[in-house]
C-alpha cells in the first residue's frame, strides 16, 4: 500500500522552513490601511461597510500601539492635511 500519513513528498529533500513570509511592513500596512479607509470615507460618506472597516482599522492601530500622532505625521508627509478632521 502507499503511504497513508498525509506526507505526500519527503520533507527533508525541500525547504527546512516552510513557513509562510513575514512581513516586516505590518506597522506601515496598518496606517496606510486606516488613511484608505479615511479617503473612502470622504469619497463614499459614512456607509455601514465604512463605519465597520474603520472600527476594524482603529482595532489594528490599537494592536500594534499605532499613536494618533503617528497617523498625522504620515497624513502630513503624504499632504493629505485635508484627512485630519476625520481621525477620533
Amino acid at each position: 500500500m502507499w503511504n497513508t500519513s498525509g506526507a505526500k513528498y519527503k520533507h527533508m529533500l525541500y525547504n527546512v522552513s516552510r513557513a509562510r513570509r513575514k512581513s516586516w511592513d505590518k506597522l506601515k500596512k496598518a496606517i496606510e490601511w486606516y488613511i484608505l479607509v479615511l479617503k473612502k470615507e470622504t469619497l463614499l460618506g459614512e456607509t455601514k461597510w465604512v463605519i465597520n472597516t474603520k472600527k476594524c482599522a482603529e482595532a489594528r492601530l490599537k494592536k500594534m500601539w499605532i499613536t494618533k500622532n503617528m497617523v498625522i505625521e504620515t497624513l502630513e508627509r503624504k499632504g493629505l492635511k485635508d484627512l485630519l478632521s476625520k481621525i477620533n
